[in-house]
């Protein structure tokens, strides 16, 4: 418990004198900035999206290798990452056999190959 209160009432008391300090400061002169009249481009998912990084060269071999070391380090990301991989696999093979079952897809006509409903290889015209 001593370790906690070591680390705890310094935190607090530091913390209350930065608070003190920022409502209790001086007032400084006000400097006026330029005024820029220039909107903003809008949002969009793609400035904070990871998976548009490209992963190449030497840095992106380095980015793979680090996300395969923590996920094979941290016990609960390996879990749910060999979870995810048996599943997977799983799935697939019942895709697979699935749809190996059922034939081709019904749009195809029921013929092997990329044919389409109103002409055929057998058709004589």
């Amino acid at each position: 418990m001593e370790p906690l209160l070591i680390i705890l009432i310094p935190g607090i008391a530091g913390g209350l004198l930065v608070a003190f300090f920022l409502v209790y400061r001086p007032a400084r002169p006000a400097v006026s900035a330029p005024v820029v009249r220039r909107t903003l481009p809008p949002t969009s998912p793609s400035l904070i999206n990871m998976a548009r990084i490209q992963i190449d060269g030497v840095g992106g071999l380095g980015m793979v290798a680090m996300a395969m070391a923590v996920a094979i380090s941290v016990p609960w990301i390996r879990l749910s990452v060999s979870v995810g991989f048996v599943l997977g696999a799983v799935v697939a093979a019942a895709l697979i056999t699935w749809r190996r079952r059922s034939g081709p897809l019904t749009s195809s006509s029921r013929h092997a190959g990329a044919h389409s409903d109103s002409w055929s290889w057998d058709d004589p015209d």
